[in-house]
């Protein structure tokens, strides 16, 4: 149980670093979910096991880009902590009236290489309406895993 007192964003930022998850979600003052899964892969995951739950609650997340953002308006969460966040994700929460914190603001978001932008927020760049951004995020999250799963199978058999 949580100290009553806090408000949920301040409960979903102690408890993100006080677990070492990438991913925490709250509401009423209590833990709903957590993940250790990097990139989107714990929100799609949220989305997925509480649907309609998540309505209201607070989302804490590691990293925040402009994909994490449209998520959170698609399962309209109430308020946004993230350590890092996007001028990108800054904005579209901004213009959308969502609440958020972060301790640090990004210009963008790389690839895990670090040699380009973070797909996921390239396969978003153009969407606005959040219904349609987790749409292509989910199948292009399901893509991804398909080819990872591939690539790995193809490099044991080299």
């Amino acid at each position: 149980m949580c100290d009553p007192a806090m408000d949920d964003w301040q409960v979903a930022a102690r408890e993100l670093r006080s677990r070492n998850v990438n991913l925490l979600i709250v509401k009423k003052g209590l833990v709903l979910y957590e993940s250790s899964d990097p990139g989107i892969g714990g929100v799609l995951k949220a989305i997925e096991d509480l649907g309609d739950e998540l309505y209201g609650s607070t989302l804490a997340d590691k990293i925040v880009g402009r994909a994490v953002a449209m998520l959170c308006l698609y399962c309209r969460v109430r308020y946004v902590y993230a350590i890092s966040m996007t001028e990108g994700a800054h904005q579209l929460l901004t213009e959308r009236g969502i609440p958020h914190t972060s301790e640090t603001y990004i210009q963008r978001l790389m690839n895990r290489r670090g040699t380009d932008l973070c797909p996921f927020e390239m396969a978003i760049r153009e969407i606005r309406d959040p219904e349609e951004a987790f749409k292509v995020l989910k199948k292009f999250s399901a893509e991804l895993r398909v080819r990872r799963l591939t690539d790995s199978e193809y490099s044991r058999v080299k």
